[in-house]
């Protein structure tokens, strides 16, 4: 059971590690995402964290379909965190940036 428990958990630290990182590259923009609440990544957390799981819950039906039964758990442990580990990354990436002019201010 603990196999299968990973990948939603792993999805959980996924969505808010990139909630965290897209939200703090957004920290400096006086409008857009910065609103006092994070409304926007809070609303977007649970769609994130949906797909994340299905996304990863697919990848480990497909390590035990296609990883031999003699096959190391680390093996398939580590090959999880980094799809996890890739996930974030998209799911943070996809948030986007402000992009900054000379005067200070941010556009998007």
């Amino acid at each position: 059971m603990g196999w299968f428990v990973t990948g939603p958990l792993l999805a959980v630290a996924g969505t808010v590690m990139g909630t965290a990182l897209a939200s703090q590259r957004w920290a400096d923009c006086a409008h857009g995402m910065d609103a006092p609440t994070r409304t926007g990544f809070v609303m977007i957390m649970p769609f994130a964290w949906i797909g994340m799981t299905l996304l990863l819950g697919l990848f480990q039906t497909i390590l035990v379909a296609v990883l031999p039964d003699q096959t190391e758990p680390e093996i398939k442990w580590v090959a999880l965190f980094v799809a996890a580990c890739v996930l974030t990354l998209l799911y943070s990436f996809g948030m986007g940036s402000p992009d900054m002019t000379p005067d200070g201010s941010c556009v998007r």
